[in-house]
């Protein structure tokens, strides 16, 4: 039998997995990822197109058809055939805007990625531990059921029935119900939440390994210096250098592209001969100048908007910093004097009832310290989550 459960014991914490390694797992196959991952190979054909030429116009003409005789080619000189090629040229410099232009969206789409990863990391790890915390709250209340239980027993075999006592019993059985329904409103919360992880994991968790553990909260300079890490802000700043990339390249298309058209022209029983055209657009109409204002204030917006976003961030470390240490606080508060002192004011509770005395005050200490352990649980999956947060902040997955 002992070996059964050895082994039973043994399977058990194979299967169970850290959050380090779900993280690791989703980063892998997750299907919102792979999304990003094929939009960003294109770019290295957007890249590649960029240093491509216009495709070249090929027409063929037949000229001077007459109605008469439709199909006689040889009444007049001006009757041909022709065959006409017409290739545009870019203006020098533009092919390097272009390939600048490129290059400069494609560090965005890469930026989005690993912003994308952070996000899916940070959903992970605050999903894992609001599991975490409701199984903690689900482990404690079946322990307070079990004592309670075991106190209203013992209260209704050794006290004479009389009204009161019949009372206090009720009372203490309706705290009783409490509880337990709270337990099932965990449980419900519990499954929804694991389906939620399994989702993010991209499959079923039985176990996690981790447990709900409070190390001191480093220093906030920390994150405060690596706010340039932040994978949101690094695509803030390839945004800005994609619109003055595009800035660059709107401006040089006030120098439109040359263009060359040759033509061959075959004539019946008169000599061929061919044509060449040189041409180009005449930017008369201002349209340039107008993209180029529109890609300048583009810029501008860009450049307002990543700055805000870098505020942002500052002062969201600091929010969260600030939740950080208020519940290492709070935790060691209840940890080291609440807690303590309501335990032993339930045990001397728990000893008089042997003697005669108020369900009523054992019960009602039973609650307080349960709301106490309850919230103490809460305070250190906030805690966590707080953490994962900041940690998501500056990019760390």
């Amino acid at each position: 039998m002992r070996t059964i459960l050895y082994i039973l014991l043994t399977f058990g914490l194979l299967q169970a997995q850290s959050i380090k390694q779900l993280v690791g797992q989703s980063l892998k196959r997750h299907p919102s990822l792979k999304a990003i991952q094929h939009r960003l190979s294109s770019m290295d054909e957007r890249i590649e197109k960029s240093q491509k030429w216009a495709n070249p116009d090929l027409s063929i003409t037949i000229s001077d058809i007459q109605f008469k005789k439709p199909f006689d080619r040889s009444l007049e000189p001006m009757q041909y055939h022709a065959v006409n090629f017409k290739q545009k040229f870019p203006w020098f410099g533009k092919l390097d805007a272009r390939k600048t232009y490129a290059q400069e969206q494609k560090h965005v789409v890469l930026d989005s990625y690993e912003a994308a990863r952070v996000q899916l990391a940070l959903q992970i790890r605050t999903t894992a531990y609001t599991i975490k915390e409701l199984e903690a709250r689900i482990s404690i209340l079946y322990k307070y059921v079990q004592l309670a239980k075991q106190n209203i027993k013992l209260y209704t075999d050794t006290i004479a029935t009389d009204s009161m006592s019949h009372a206090d019993s009720i009372t203490a059985e309706l705290s009783l119900s409490k509880i337990e329904i709270r337990q099932e409103r965990y449980r419900s919360l519990l499954k929804s939440q694991k389906e939620k992880l399994s989702y993010l994991v991209q499959k079923k968790i039985s176990k996690i390994s981790d447990t709900l553990h409070m190390q001191k909260p480093g220093s906030m300079k920390r994150y405060l210096n690596k706010i340039s890490h932040n994978p949101t802000y690094r695509m803030k700043l390839s945004q800005n250098r994609t619109a003055d990339a595009n800035k660059a390249l709107v401006d040089m298309e006030v120098h439109p592209d040359p263009y060359v058209k040759v033509g061959y022209f075959n004539r019946q029983d008169f000599p061929d001969y061919a044509t060449v055209t040189v041409g180009v657009s005449l930017p008369i109409y201002g349209t340039e100048r107008l993209d180029s204002e529109i890609a300048r204030k583009e810029a501008l917006s860009s450049i307002s908007d990543s700055l805000d976003y870098k505020a942002y961030v500052k002062s969201e470390i600091r929010a969260d910093y600030a939740r950080l240490k208020e519940a290492y606080r709070i935790y060691f508060i209840i940890q080291n004097k609440s807690l303590p002192q309501l335990g032993h004011m339930l045990e001397l509770s728990s000893s008089a009832i042997e003697k005669g005395a108020d369900l009523f005050t054992y019960t009602n200490i039973l609650e307080q310290k349960l709301a106490l352990e309850e919230e103490s649980i809460a305070i250190k999956a906030e805690f966590l989550r707080t953490k994962a947060k900041l940690k998501a902040l500056i990019g760390e997955k």
